[in-house]
């Protein structure tokens, strides 16, 4: 027993779990791409102030 280390042999997932893992992919991307935008409107002044009014 080597004190920690994980190995991968012999281990069997759900049927779901490479879907579930995918799912996950597209919501960290999602997410990364909301920052993005967000960070363009803020820097480029496009992004306003809520209930300012415009």
């Amino acid at each position: 027993m080597g004190g920690g280390s994980i190995s991968q042999e012999g281990v069997t997932y759900e049927p779901w779990y490479k879907w579930g893992v995918l799912v996950l992919y597209l919501e960290m991307l999602g997410a990364v791409g909301v920052c993005i935008y967000s960070l363009y409107m803020a820097f480029t002044g496009t992004g306003g102030f809520p209930g300012k009014g415009h």
